[in-house]
């Protein structure tokens, strides 16, 4: 049985003269939609791009010149959370990294607050690259917990890419607890219990954007969604979690695809991340589970996972760290010589629970500099997600583009302007695709 929907994209090459059909490339796919606020990132670290919280979307050269941003703190001994997100718009290797430091007390040289970096496998290249930097910790001493200015520093991470990387910014300042709730347990490890499909239904469809990924919630069971992906895209989901929560994602293939019979589809991956609600991406799972497969000759399945949601995870670097939405993403090999096709995935979202005590916010809070604190602080909404606005979930962003051009900006503007450019790198990238030999490499994730 055929599992694959052919796209009508043969004819555009031959309107346009063309004999073969070309490299696939992640440029000519329409690349996820990160939201937010434009802004232009400064290259000049004496000289930073002031910002404040929020989401925030600039895009980073090839010339993998950094960008520098300052963040002012609002709130006394509070803890900054800095994700950044990229959205790969041409093929090759790329990646992104963001560092963030603080002033140093009595000493010219700034205490380095934390860093992290996330890059693209080789096997998707369009799907997203996330991660996350957390300024302030336990120990009241802590420079990083309080200074009043944080210097933020965003660069391309090993690539080799000729475009654009359009990226989204997304500070989040969150208020001292009076109880930090659960400790993490001694050894802690990832666990859970593998979701059982339920009856599948066709909706709702993921989205390519952020803001328009449709909410999952299957806080009263599994909820199995049976969808179709086109190859060389990646597609969204968004499920809320609160404390004491854990996401399970479980991803199905179909089998009986083999290379005599369907030679297109057989070994073609797909692959499942999360998302955070500060744009960290990960792609947990236990040991013995893969978070991506191929279609092959046997039923093939996947999972990507959180750790439950305690406020503690922070301290032993585990995610999630905060509560809100939570994407999922699930992303589609690009073909290497040939038109995409749609691929059927079948996908299950799970909730586990756990009986954790959730944290204990102060009720009320002192300004950084001193004095009362940010006007609509309360216990019930910790989270400043914008300038002015709390919330009581850290993933909310307040940005509306007011404009044409603010809603056309982004990734969609870059994947369009650089098209031409990019065409020239497709051709290396595809040769470099075709001489990839994935069959025994992946043998043994095909289960």
């Amino acid at each position: 049985m055929r599992i694959v929907v052919r796209l009508a994209a043969a004819a555009a090459a031959i309107a346009l003269g063309v004999g073969a059909w070309t490299p696939y490339d992640a440029a000519a796919a329409e690349p996820v939609d990160l939201g937010g606020q434009p802004v232009d990132g400064s290259t000049n670290p004496a000289s930073p791009t002031v910002v404040e919280a929020g989401l925030w979307t600039s895009s980073l050269g090839p010339q993998s010149q950094p960008q520098h941003f300052t963040y002012d703190r609002q709130i006394k001994d509070s803890t900054v959370h800095v994700g950044v997100i990229g959205t790969p718009v041409t093929g090759g290797s790329d990646g992104i990294q963001i560092d963030a430091q603080v002033p140093t007390p009595d000493d010219t040289a700034p205490t380095e607050c934390d860093s992290d970096y996330f890059t693209t496998d080789s096997t998707v290249p369009q799907a997203l690259v996330g991660a996350e930097v957390i300024v302030g910790g336990e120990d009241p001493t802590d420079p990083c917990r309080g200074a009043g200015t944080v210097t933020i520093r965003v660069t391309r991470y090993d690539s080799s890419s000729t475009g654009e990387l359009p990226y989204a910014l997304k500070i989040v300042e969150e208020a001292p607890v009076t109880e930090p709730g659960e400790p993490l347990p001694e050894d802690v490890e990832l666990t859970y219990d593998a979701p059982a499909p339920t009856d599948a239904a066709s909706t709702p469809e993921g989205a390519v954007s952020f803001d328009d990924a449709p909410v999952v919630a299957p806080h009263d069971g599994p909820v199995t969604i049976a969808t179709e992906i086109t190859e060389g895209t990646e597609l969204l989901w968004k499920v809320p979690l609160t404390w004491g929560e854990q996401l399970v994602v479980r991803g199905d293939l179909a089998g009986g695809v083999t290379y005599e019979e369907d030679p297109e589809l057989a070994d073609v991956a797909v692959y499942l991340r999360i998302v955070q609600p500060t744009r960290d991406v990960s792609a947990l799972t236990e040991s013995d589970h893969y978070s991506y497969n191929v279609f092959g000759e046997k039923t093939a399945r996947f999972f990507a996972a959180t750790y439950p949601l305690r406020y503690t995870n922070r301290y032993g670097d585990l995610l999630p760290a905060l509560p809100g939405d939570h994407w999922v993403a699930v992303s589609v090999e690009p073909p290497a010589e040939r038109a995409p096709m749609a691929v059927s995935v079948e996908l299950t979202f799970a909730l586990e629970e756990v009986d954790v005590a959730p944290p204990t916010y102060q009720d009320a809070v002192l300004a950084q500099g001193g004095g009362d604190g940010p006007d609509g602080y309360s216990a019930d909404t910790p989270y400043l997600v914008g300038d002015g606005e709390f919330a009581a979930v850290a993933s909310g962003n307040p940005f509306t583009p007011e404009t044409e051009d603010d809603s056309w900006w982004g990734p969609r503007r870059y994947a369009g302007l650089g098209l031409g450019v990019v065409s020239l790198a497709s051709c290396a990238a595809g040769a470099v695709w075709l001489a990839r030999t994935r069959r025994v490499s992946r043998s043994a994730a095909n289960r």
